[in-house]
């Protein structure tokens, strides 16, 4: 099947000949941001595509995850005239923190975002927490997009293959399952190692961002988004 999924973005924090790691996901008739660091409002805006997003889901709060957002935020509504956009965020932890962040740069947070947590938001919609596995002080998700036909699952950014993708009874069950998982060509204590995603190629079809795919060493058996799923 073609999946809905088309990444704004596909780099890491310093790789921004890629863009910052974010991705537009079309799902149950709605349009889904996933992150909006420090280059994705520009694009969006050069692709025309700032007042068609119906929710963003943030991953966690490094700066290449969350850096354009309050601009995307206000554009929709000083310049588009756009209600609240949702805002959706996996844990209350990150809940607290996200909408601190947010008043602190806007003030009045809800006449900008509503924030919510993905529980309170869609069926469809799941998160799973990560936190600390990224960065130790830090909150963060995974977001599971569901439906009868395929089960999308997004990592954000974690230093090791996603938890949930050890249990084999919980990938039986969600099949066909399409992971996109943040990669590393070299070991880090903040981003998965690409080698170690290769235990659980028979269970799922994984895709990697979050890296230049011109470091990508020759035995790398892990299909990266930029050839694929890039926005045009």
């Amino acid at each position: 099947m073609k999946l809905p999924i088309r990444f704004i973005g596909a780099g890491g924090a310093h790789e921004v000949h890629w863009g910052n790691s974010s991705a537009l996901i079309e799902w149950q008739g709605s349009n889904f941001l996933i992150d909006c660091g420090f280059t994705v409002y520009p694009r969006l805006l050069q692709a025309n595509l700032v007042d068609k997003i119906d929710a963003v889901c943030i991953t966690h709060l490094h700066d290449d995850h969350i850096g354009s957002l309050s601009v995307l935020l206000y554009h929709r509504h000083f310049i588009s005239r756009l209600p609240p956009l949702p805002v959706i965020v996996g844990t209350s932890e990150l809940y607290a923190k996200l909408y601190t962040y947010l008043h602190f740069l806007m003030g009045e947070v809800e006449l900008f975002a509503e924030v919510k947590l993905a529980e309170d938001y869609k069926p469809f919609l799941q998160a799973l927490s990560t936190a600390r596995l990224h960065a130790p002080h830090m909150p963060s998700c995974a977001y599971l997009f569901l439906s009868d036909e395929a089960n999308v699952l997004y990592s954000g950014d974690i230093a090791e293959p996603l938890p949930i993708l050890r249990d084999r009874e919980w990938v039986a069950q969600h099949q066909p399952l399409f992971v996109f998982h943040d990669v590393s060509f070299q070991r880090s204590a903040s981003h998965c190692y690409y080698e170690d995603l290769y235990p659980f190629l028979e269970r799922a079809s994984i895709w990697g961002y979050h890296c230049d795919p011109a470091q990508a060493p020759a035995n790398n058996q892990i299909p990266l988004v930029h050839h694929t799923f890039m926005l045009a």
